[in-house]
Formats: structure tokens, C-alpha cells, sequence
């Protein structure tokens, strides 16, 4: 093995990684996916066609990005704020709300322990301001909503 070759690659990869890890934004550290996976349970629709025309699917999915929306939005006003997670309407509507508000509630839960508290807040804040967020929420919400105290 030549040596003299070896020590320029390493220094050259070093150098690489290093410039890379400098101009990674602290945002792209950070990182919050609505992803909805439709349960088993509520992947058909019993009847065909439904009585108002949305499937258990769809309402599945419109729920769970609801909510999971929202939470985004409801912890980005206030990181200590609690995500609703109950809706009314079919057994998919409400499994995909409590579903979406939590596993927003979990991913944010896991950015705190690994990041300072106003990086997830303005991260979270950014993602929320977008106009993705606000047509996913509009279904269930008007705005950021959070948990009514009782």
C-alpha cells in the first residue's frame, strides 16, 4: 500500500465531511414527516358507495393529517401546549385523529431530548407557517388548536 496516497484521500474525505457537517442548517437536522399509513381495519368501506361519498380510508387519512398538523401548529405556539387527539365521526375519522396528533406529539417529544427547545420551536414554527399545514388542519380546524383545559 502506497502511503503517500493514503494520507491525501483521508485528508481530502476529512475536509469533505467537514465542510459538509459546517454548512448543514440546523433545520436539516431536524426533521418531521406526516406520513399516514391506513391501518388494516380501515382499509375498505362497508358500504359501497358510503352514505356522504368519503371512504374509510379517506377518512382515515384526512384525520390523521388533521391532527397531525395541528399538533405541529399547536407546539410551535406553545412547546408545552397538548395536541387534541379525539374526533367525532366514523371509527376510522377517530382512530386517524388520535393516531396523527400522537405520532406528531412523539416526533416532537423526540426532537426536544436531541436539540435546544427554541431550535424545535422555531423549527417547528416554520413548518406549521406553511400552506400545506394550514389546508391539511382545515378539515377539522380553523386554526392552531390546542387541548381545551378542563
Amino acid at each position: 500500500m502506497n502511503s503517500s496516497k493514503v494520507v491525501p484521500d483521508f485528508l481530502a474525505a476529512f475536509a469533505c465531511a467537514l465542510v459538509l457537517a459546517l454548512t448543514t442548517s440546523g433545520d436539516a437536522r431536524m426533521n418531521m414527516r406526516c406520513r399516514v399509513v391506513v391501518p388494516k381495519e380501515y382499509r375498505s368501506t362497508p358500504l359501497k358507495p358510503p352514505p356522504d361519498g368519503e371512504s374509510e380510508p379517506a377518512r382515515y387519512t384526512v384525520a390523521y393529517e388533521a391532527f397531525w398538523w395541528n399538533c405541529v401548529a399547536v407546539r410551535a405556539a406553545d412547546l408545552r401546549g397538548r395536541c387534541p387527539f379525539i374526533a367525532s365521526g366514523t371509527p376510522a375519522a377517530s382512530a386517524g385523529a388520535r393516531d396523527g396528533a400522537s405520532n406528531a406529539d412523539s416526533q416532537i417529544e423526540r426532537l426536544l431530548k436531541t436539540h435546544v427547545s427554541a431550535e424545535v420551536q422555531r423549527y417547528l414554527r416554520s413548518i406549521a407557517s406553511a400552506s400545506k399545514a394550514k389546508e391539511k388542519m382545515r378539515p377539522y380546524f380553523d386554526g392552531p388548536t390546542p387541548e381545551a383545559a378542563n
